[in-house]
């Protein structure tokens, strides 16, 4: 896969756009218990580190797919990622080049297969962020996930590393967070505005890197509804963690197509709720 951007070539892996343009600094009026009474009551003004939105519009063989608002950052990583989880490439390897605009904000992707798109039918997003998918390929399926054996020490090795906080959440307080692991082990972690963004980076990452996703787990910071379930599988990846909880579709979805799904996963404790072992209806 040759990657790049239109006017010159990027090394492999680096982010597209400068992580200064992630954030910015932004003055604020502090007002504590006990201030002064009144509707406006005076304050003291501090300084603070907040998130700007990128946004990013992909384009595969020279037609506009989806435009996502994101962070500027590991954006290579955020389009191969988007592109395995809505099933228009099964890997890195279907892709023949991939280029960014000087700014970040448009990634023109050409495959070494024509694919067949149709309008996405719409629905209620459940992501804090704007993204809009516009297309989808016409022939997507997805496939049962292989039963894998995962270690109760793999998921608390994880959770001790998520622990530590990322370096955007530290500045910012705002942010999602994705680790991609392997029997405890930290390969890749990232942060978006949005929970899809990070994860989809993940996947990405290892897409790009030539990891097997089926020896991969993915623990992320945000909630689990369907679509988050939907990505995992789709990517192959067999282990889902996060911090946060599931929702009852997301459960009947994992335990439908063999992922396991675990939630609440903190330093001391965790809960399973699918094994991936369960007798599948697929």
């Amino acid at each position: 896969m040759e990657i790049g951007t239109d006017n010159r070539s990027t090394a492999d892996g680096q982010n597209s756009t400068d992580s200064p343009n992630t954030t910015v600094k932004l003055a604020a009026t502090l007002v504590r218990s006990g201030d002064a009474a009144g509707e406006n009551a005076a304050g003291e003004t501090v300084e603070r580190e907040i998130l700007r939105e990128h946004h990013l519009e992909i384009v595969v063989n020279e037609q506009t797919i989806a435009r996502l608002v994101c962070t500027a950052e590991d954006l290579e990583n955020l389009v191969v990622g988007r592109l395995i989880t809505e099933q228009i490439i099964s890997g890195a390897e279907d892709i023949e080049r991939l280029y960014l605009c000087e700014s970040g904000n448009r990634a023109r992707v050409f495959l070494k297969k024509n694919v067949r798109f149709c309008a996405v039918q719409p629905e209620e997003p459940t992501c804090c962020t704007d993204n809009k998918v516009l297309l989808q390929p016409v022939e997507a399926e997805t496939k049962q996930l292989q039963s894998v054996v995962w270690k109760p020490e793999w998921i608390f090795g994880l959770a001790d590393a998520f622990a530590e906080d990322f370096r955007l959440h530290k500045r910012t307080g705002g942010i999602h967070g994705c680790m991609l692991g392997r029997e405890g082990r930290v390969l890749y972690q990232t942060e978006d505005i949005g929970r899809h963004n990070a994860m989809d980076k993940a996947i990405g990452y290892a897409a790009r890197t030539g990891i097997a996703p089926e020896s991969c787990m993915l623990f992320t910071t945000g909630r689990v509804p369907t679509d988050m379930v939907r990505k995992a599988v789709t990517a192959g990846i067999p282990v889902l963690v996060s911090k946060a909880v599931p929702t009852q579709e997301a459960v009947e979805m994992a335990r439908e197509y063999g992922l396991t799904l675990i939630c609440r996963a903190w330093p001391d404790s965790f809960e399973v709720y699918a094994d991936g072992s369960a007798e599948h209806s697929r």
